[in-house]
């Protein structure tokens, strides 16, 4: 699985998540820096991308269309690396990453949850 992380996101974010083995990429690398919230979600869904952000509209939008690979809505605050990437760590030693296709995963500091989007043929 793919992850593309928002601009809302330090670049050593997806730096560390590599480091965990996850095959991670920053918007910013792919031109992406700037970009509207809909082209953002339409190059994740066309890449193959689960997306990671703090920006919950991704998340009303992903509810609505049911057909991005997987979102990751962050809800760690304060919003420094120093206490999002433990965080991050502890969820994705613990969490089996195919599970997290077609499904919305909320992590908040102490705790995640991952709900199945149903995806209506």
């Amino acid at each position: 699985m793919k992850f593309l992380l928002d601009q809302n996101l330090s670049p050593k974010t997806t730096q560390f998540l590599k480091t965990l083995g996850l095959d991670a990429h920053d918007m910013r690398d792919k031109g992406l820096s700037g970009a509207s919230d809909e082209k953002i979600y339409e190059f994740a869904k066309k890449q193959g991308f689960i997306f990671i952000t703090y920006n919950s509209d991704f998340s009303r939008m992903y509810k609505i269309r049911k057909d991005l690979p997987g979102l990751i809505l962050l809800r760690v605050h304060p919003q420094t690396i120093e206490i999002l990437h433990p965080v991050l760590k502890d969820f994705f030693l613990k969490v089996d990453i195919s599970r997290l296709r077609n499904c919305i995963s909320v992590i908040e500091r102490h705790h995640y949850r991952i709900r199945k989007i149903k995806i209506e043929d």
